[in-house]
C-alpha cells in the first residue's frame, strides 16, 4: 500500500506544477473600444423639439 501512494503522489505532483507552468505561460491580450456617438442625442433632442412643437402648435 505504501509503495502504490509513492508511485502516484509523484505524478500527481508533477502533473499539478505542469498545468500550473503552463496556465502562467499563457498571455490573454483584450482590448475594449467606446465609442461615443453624441449626434444621436442631438438628433433625439431635435424629434422631441419637433414633436412637442406640432404638438402645442407652436
Amino acid at each position: 500500500m505504501f509503495s502504490s501512494y509513492c508511485m502516484v503522489f509523484p505524478k500527481i505532483l508533477l502533473f499539478t506544477y505542469l498545468a500550473f507552468g503552463l496556465a502562467g505561460c499563457f498571455t490573454l491580450k483584450t482590448e475594449h473600444h467606446i465609442t461615443l456617438d453624441h449626434n444621436i442625442t442631438i438628433k433625439v433632442e431635435k424629434e422631441v423639439n419637433d414633436f412637442v412643437d406640432d404638438l402645442y402648435g407652436e
